[in-house]
C-alpha cells in the first residue's frame, strides 16, 4: 500500500508540474505501480522531455524560469515517490555500488550519485561517488548555494536546514554523505545510506539520526540551483571538477 500510495503521489506531483500558467501543456497522470524500476524512470524521462520542450519554446525569462519550477517540482517528486522508495533497505557496505535497487549493496557516495543518476542528471557517477562528500556538492551547485557549519549541535543544524526553506539538499559529513529533504510542514528527513548498524538506505528524521552527527557539516541546496535544474531537464553532462593528486 505505501508503494501504491507514493506512485500516485509522483502521478499529482507530475500532474501539476505539467499545468502550470507560463510553461504548460495538458497531460494524463502516470500509472506506474505495476512497473519495474527501469519502466517507472523513464516515465519521469518522458515527462521531463515534454517539459524541455516547452522550455525550450520560452520566449521570456518569466516563462523560462517557471518551466525551471515546474522542473524543480517534478525533479523532487520523482526522488521522493519513486527512485527513494525503490532504494529503501538496499543493504550498505563502505565498497557497495550497485547500480539496481535491493541488489547487492550501495555505499554512501554511490547512493547520492546514483540516484541522482537516475533521476535523469548526466554525471560522473563513479568519480564522484569517491570524491570526498563536499567536492560532490560543488560539483552540483554553486558557492551561493552552499552553507558549512563547524562543531554546531544536531538541533540547531536540522533548525538551520529547516530556516532555508522547502526543498532538496545535499549534506557532507566528516565521513559521512547524504541528502536532507525539507518539506513544506517543516519536517526534515535525511536520506542516505546508512553504516549505523548496517542499515543500509533510509529515510529517517534528521533530528534524531545517529549518522548525521558530525563536527562539520557542509550543505548544498541543489534544487535551488537554476543552473542544475536547466542542466537536469536539458540533459547536459556537468563536467566533474576533482582534485588531481601529484604523485
Amino acid at each position: 500500500m505505501h508503494r501504491i500510495n507514493s506512485f500516485l503521489k509522483l502521478g499529482s506531483a507530475l500532474l501539476l508540474a505539467s499545468g502550470m500558467v507560463g510553461c504548460s501543456g495538458p497531460e494524463q497522470p502516470a500509472h506506474t505501480s505495476s512497473l519495474p524500476y527501469k519502466q517507472q524512470l523513464q516515465t519521469v524521462a518522458t515527462r521531463r522531455q515534454a517539459l524541455a520542450q516547452r522550455f525550450r519554446r520560452a520566449r521570456t525569462t518569466a516563462s523560462r524560469r517557471k518551466c525551471l519550477r515546474q522542473a524543480q517540482l517534478l525533479l523532487l517528486a520523482s526522488l521522493d515517490s519513486t527512485i527513494w522508495p525503490a532504494w529503501y533497505g538496499t543493504p550498505w557496505t563502505f565498497y557497495g555500488h550497485t547500480e539496481t535497487p535491493q541488489r547487492s549493496s550501495i555505499a554512501c557516495g554511490y547512493f547520492v550519485t546514483t540516484t541522482l543518476r537516475d533521476s535523469g542528471l548526466k554525471l560522473k557517477r563513479v568519480l564522484l561517488a569517491q570524491q570526498a562528500s563536499e567536492v560532490i556538492i560543488r560539483n552540483l551547485t554553486t558557492e551561493a548555494h552552499i552553507q558549512r557549519y563547524r562543531g554546531m549541535s544536531q538541533p540547531e543544524f536540522v533548525r538551520r536546514v529547516r530556516m532555508s526553506g522547502t526543498g532538496l539538499y545535499m549534506v557532507g559529513l566528516d565521513n559521512h554523505v547524504g541528502f536532507l529533504r525539507v518539506k513544506a510542514d517543516g519536517s526534515v528527513s535525511f536520506i542516505h545510506s546508512s553504516y549505523v548498524q548496517r542499515k543500509g538506505v533510509v529515510q529517517e528524521p534528521a533530528l534524531t539520526s545517529v549518522a548525521l552527527a558530525s563536527q562539520y557539516r557542509v550543505v548544498g541546496k541543489i534544487s535551488a540551483d537554476e543552473g542544475l535544474l536547466e542542466a537536469w531537464l536539458l540533459q547536459r553532462p556537468l563536467v566533474a571538477h576533482v582534485p588531481t593528486s601529484h604523485g
